[in-house]
């Protein structure tokens, strides 16, 4: 009799396990993640390459310090997201792409339409990083609503405090806060 009851326990454990396995926005994928989680990690990788490599580019073509400063914090997002590539065993083939270069089509049609506008002259050049400020932020917040994951939360939290810190900068930059 304890052995009909052991069967159907074990049964029943089988049974509902995926239920378990089911995060908050989806199935969880071998890495732990769901398949929400993994996208997002990825694409802010890029995202955040995309900021590193614009303003490196800006920096060479105004010598504003604030291009060269903001890179080197956009460099150290992109290591704390490569480290949740990393701890996750995501898809690295992003961090050895080239400057410029994305797998993501889409933040590659965006570096080279921002790379463009900022070549312009330096005021456009400060209005493009008010504009990839935006973006990461509203992307950002975005993908907080997505994950339950402390580890995540944590580094989506620093680089949204750092991301509100480069926005006020440019902005200050431009004049357009006291």
């Amino acid at each position: 009799m304890k052995t009909k009851y052991f069967f159907a326990l074990i049964l029943v454990a089988f049974l509902v396990a995926p239920l378990w396995a089911k995060g908050p926005n989806g199935p969880a994928t071998p890495s732990g993640l769901t398949d929400i989680e993994k996208d997002n990690i990825l694409y802010l990788y890029e995202e955040e390459k995309l900021a590193h490599d614009i303003y490196v580019e800006m920096y060479n073509a105004y010598g504003a310090f604030i291009f060269n400063n903001i890179s080197e914090s956009e460099q150290r997002h992109m290591d704390a997201v490569a480290k949740l590539i990393s701890k996750y065993e995501l898809d690295n083939s992003a961090l050895n792409n080239e400057p410029g270069v994305f797998n993501n089509g889409i933040i590659q049609d965006e570096y080279d339409r921002l790379l463009e506008k900022g070549k312009q002259n330096l005021t456009s050049a400060l209005e493009v990083g008010v504009e990839i400020e935006e973006m990461d932020i509203a992307d950002i917040e975005r993908m907080l609503e997505q994950t339950d994951k402390t580890d995540i939360i944590r580094v989506l939290s620093n680089l949204l405090d750092g991301s509100n810190n480069h926005l006020e900068a440019f902005n200050t930059q431009l004049g357009l806060t006291p």
